[in-house]
């Protein structure tokens, strides 16, 4: 230092140096921005955090202190970090967290049913995705629109094999564009069917304000706007056609003003299968309700099937002037293994069964995960085959539950960030639910409900991944009605693809993004409308979070998948009569030339299948 450089001069220069040290060195705690559950075991991560933390409640009264664990690192993230378990707080209220005497936040909820308003939230948003319809005030509010995409007259591309046009209105658009793809409705439909399948009594009362349909509960009239479509997709002859798009993607403008021809493209095998899969599905959960729809979807799902077994490697890629999303799959054998799990579980065929089961977690591309859901929680009626999907099931949500246990308290690992990374977390959750059914282990619980902690903000982007929910959330998805509707504030519920390194959408064009890669997959994220790779919305990204969130919901008020153990009543929150106080004996039976087992008003074949 400079003999002219005096105490006058050192003073400030050494303030401004801690302030700088402050600044860097500030503890940080990563929250679920929506809240906690009262009677659920809580955490949140404290990154450069000293000493115990403190929980204070409005008044100002410290109501709990708690010493972190030790600190472990997050490669994703590349930060060392502390948990903090707040299981012992169950007092409904806002608090505050302080370390070292220093308020790291104030919006620590603690709430009896956290996640209603935010899973509700999730599936209205299929309500705003809707094509063919206008949306009014009275449900859309001030995200209103007028129709677009009527699609009563789509022409059927070369791709086809076809010449003419059909009707195809209806159905869901796909993501941030305005295509209708099957493979992606299919395990997006699949996972909302399952929900209500697995909460029928839960759903049957709750709305969120969409048009009504009948008598059906609104989350079954949701999915039978989506399911109509898919059913104008079936060609005379069984097979499915791949999707219905513009020739290129459209842009930034309203549905209304979107005017581009529309094809119907390709047909395929996947698209077959996972219709199939889909119909058989909707055949069982839409019977009670329409006897006559059931058997239509059921009709549409065994022509599909055949049509898939004697076309088995017909694989879709884009034809040459099409440029639209691709959804295109070169490993077709988990579409089969999906379509025959469903159709025998709706018929009590067993030979539509295939063998297999895995440990992967599902996406639109490798369905298989979701027959091993299936054969897991109906393994008596699968014999080995059902062992074995348990075993797959259980042996991933074991690694799941410990990675939970150090970094950030994630079931998230380093190659999970991938393409739309939040719908890869989500499927965990799912996943982890299904053991929790299957066992009543509540270490499964725990582990799922800290994947939602992930997605409502524990994340070391300090974000809730929802629209609309959370202290910070997304301003400008990659969705085209948000960005040409004039509405400040974007479609809420939506949930964004989320971090992940690829940086597709990273180049020098207007509409591309400049680069927001930082090194580390968990925070190669930016909240742009460029970023279709990091920012954008699609339906097989709602679906899954609607589901766990639900799932959370319906256990704590009381309700089990009817395959769940009895063991998992040990979280319910509210006093339901027990799973046994009507258990009858099975008895054999006939009806006609049938021989079946018939228990608790229930019939299954001789195999185990459930045929009523």
């Amino acid at each position: 230092m400079s003999a002219q450089f005096g105490l006058k001069q050192c003073v400030p220069f050494a303030i401004t140096l801690l302030s700088m040290a402050s600044a860097s060195f500030a503890a940080t705690a990563y929250i679920n921005q929506i809240g906690y559950r009262t009677g659920d075991a809580k955490e949140f991560t404290l990154f450069e955090g000293s000493g115990d933390v403190k929980i204070v409640d409005a008044s100002g009264t410290t109501v709990l202190t708690v010493t972190p664990s030790a600190a472990t690192t997050w490669a994703a993230s590349g930060q060392s970090v502390q948990l903090v378990d707040f299981s012992d707080l169950k007092t409904p209220g806002t608090y505050s967290i302080q370390v070292g005497g220093q308020v790291l936040r104030s919006d620590l909820k603690v709430l009896d049913a956290p996640y209603v308003d935010v899973a509700k939230a999730s599936l209205k948003w299929y309500y705003y995705q809707r094509a063919s319809m206008a949306l009014e005030e009275t449900y859309a509010g001030q995200w209103k629109r007028p129709a677009g995409h009527p699609d009563t007259q789509v022409s059927l591309h070369s791709s086809t094999g076809k010449l003419g046009s059909i009707s195809s209105p209806k159905g869901w658009y796909d993501a941030g564009d305005y295509g209708k793809y099957i493979v992606n409705s299919g395990i997006s439909t699949y996972t909302l069917l399952a929900l209500y399948e697995h909460f029928p009594a839960y759903f049957n009362t709750l709305k969120w304000n969409i048009p009504a349909e009948g008598s059906l509960p609104d989350l079954l009239a949701e999915i039978k706007y989506n399911l109509d479509w898919m059913l104008t997709m079936q060609d005379i002859d069984g097979g499915v056609f791949h999707k219905l798009t513009t020739l290129e993607f459209p842009g930034d403008v309203m549905p209304a003003a979107d005017k581009a021809a529309r094809y119907v493209v390709g047909k395929g095998t996947a698209a077959t299968f996972d219709f199939a899969a889909v119909m058989a599905v909707a055949a069982r959960v839409y019977k009670p309700f329409d006897a006559a729809y059931a058997e239509q979807c059921l009709t549409a799902a065994k022509s599909a099937y055949t049509w898939g077994i004697a076309n088995p490697n017909v694989a879709f890629s884009n034809p040459y002037d099409v440029a639209t999303g691709e959804y295109g799959d070169s490993w077709l054998e988990d579409e089969k293994l999906f379509a025959g799990t469903e159709l025998a579980l709706t018929t009590g065929d067993a030979s539509y069964t295939q063998g297999g089961a895995t440990r992967s977690v599902p996406s639109w591309g490798d369905v298989a995960g979701l027959a091993t859901y299936e054969k897991a929680a109906h393994a008596d009626a699968y014999g080995s085959e059902g062992s074995a999907a348990k075993d797959s099931l259980l042996k991933t949500a074991d690694v799941f539950v410990a990675r939970a246990e150090t970094g950030f308290g994630v079931v998230m690992d380093y190659g999970d960030f991938v393409w739309g990374s939040n719908a890869v977390a989500a499927n965990q959750g799912v996943w982890l639910l299904h053991a929790y059914y299957i066992t009543g282990d509540k270490k499964y619980y725990v582990a799922a409900n800290k994947v939602l902690d992930y997605l409502l903000g524990k994340n070391p982007l300090n974000m809730s991944f929802v629209t609309g929910y959370g202290s910070k959330s997304p301003k400008l998805p990659h969705h085209r009605p948000s960005t040409a509707d004039g509405v400040t504030a974007p479609v809420p519920g939506m949930v964004v693809g989320g971090p992940q390194p690829g940086g597709e959408d990273i180049g020098s064009q207007s509409w591309e993004c400049s680069d927001y890669k930082t090194g580390y997959p968990a925070t190669s994220y930016i909240d742009h409308r460029c970023s279709y790779a990091s920012n954008e919305v699609a339906i097989n990204w709602n679906a899954p979070f609607a589901y766990l969130a639900f799932a959370l919901e319906a256990l704590n008020a009381g309700y089990v998948p009817d395959f769940a153990v009895d063991g998992i009543t040990s979280i319910k929150t509210k006093p339901v009569v027990s799973r046994k106080a009507n258990v009858s004996k099975a008895r054999l039976r006939f009806s006609g030339e049938m021989l079946f087992i018939e228990k608790n008003g229930k019939r299954f074949n001789l195999n185990g299948l459930r045929i009523k």
